[in-house]
């Protein structure tokens, strides 16, 4: 755990610790939890999930490290829709923190909020809940970008992710962070608070990560850092086919298919999936005969559209 820690910070000072994680999106998108968490993780008091966890059990298998408080996201899985708060409270050691995924309730107040594309304002919303809250803390999921931005006297921070923001693109640096909660008059002098973040790629556990995310760029800017797109030249058309076409044709259908392609790649075993793939995949699918016709005729009308 000290190995996370600066010079400047005395371990005797830490009174608490707290693993940070978010949009793991289990099994949908990550097959299971990385064993290196259970290293990162190791000592800490409690983890704070937010958001878009996928299946319920991922928390149960967090919980073998250490307590686990989360929320739900907007990509979530039913379950854990249900069963889990939009956001929470917690205090500890007299300082409240704040939990949520920050996505908007309302999905047309969530895809206007994402026109902008704009990091500032939506820390700067973040900061604003935090306040409203009385937390000095927040931590938040849904970007996909690791990143800590303090102001007001209230630090933002976003773990970052351990899979992709959706089904076509993968998450290049998977990142968690600990948050180190300080001693009374004890202070972190980056941003004057008593609490210290260091954030931990995946890839290279044994030391702290530098988030690369600029946040007066755009999220479009920041994703060639942390994501890249998985679709071979021949299948670029087809986020914009998944949002009308076959979406409406049959989506679980569809990803039943799709999914077992992309997950060939997330573990590195094929740079990309083209639609010679995805065409011999829906020919062999267990489906009905009219759902694989539908789904065949959308794909080839827009490879010649």
């Amino acid at each position: 755990m000290n190995a996370y820690l600066p010079p400047t910070i005395d371990p005797q000072d830490v009174v608490a610790t707290i693993g940070l994680i978010s949009d793991t999106h289990m099994p949908q998108r990550w097959a299971k939890l990385p064993p290196v968490l259970a290293q990162i993780f190791a000592n800490v008091d409690m983890i704070f999930h937010a958001g878009d966890v996928g299946e319920l059990w991922v928390l149960d298998e967090l919980s073998q490290i250490a307590p686990v408080i989360a929320v739900h996201g907007n990509d979530d899985s039913a379950d854990a829709e249900r069963e889990l708060p939009y956001q929470q409270v917690v205090t500890i050691a007299g300082q409240r923190l704040l939990l949520w995924h920050s996505h908007y309730p309302n999905r047309v107040d969530e895809l206007h909020s994402r026109r902008s594309g704009n990091l500032r304002e939506g820390l700067l919303r973040n900061i604003a809940r935090a306040k409203a809250a009385g937390a000095k803390v927040v931590h938040f999921g849904h970007w996909h970008l690791p990143l800590v931005f303090a102001q007001d006297g209230i630090v933002a921070v976003n773990a970052g992710a351990i899979a992709s923001g959706n089904p076509y693109e993968q998450q290049m640096i998977q990142t968690v962070a600990l948050l180190f909660v300080l001693r009374d008059g004890k202070f972190d002098g980056l941003n004057a608070s008593r609490f210290h973040i260091s954030h931990v790629n995946l890839a290279e556990s044994e030391r702290p990560y530098t988030p690369q995310t600029d946040i007066d760029a755009s999220f479009a800017e920041n994703f060639v850092v942390y994501g890249r797109s998985i679709l071979a030249p021949d299948l670029a058309f087809l986020p914009k086919v998944d949002l009308s076409d076959i979406y409406r044709t049959d989506r679980g259908a569809f990803l039943d298919v799709w999914l077992p392609l992309a997950h060939r790649v997330w573990a590195g075993e094929k740079p990309h999936v083209t639609l010679d793939d995805l065409l011999g995949a829906l020919q062999t699918a267990d489906m009905k005969e009219g759902t694989r016709g539908r789904l065949t005729a959308v794909l080839k009308a827009s490879l010649s559209a």
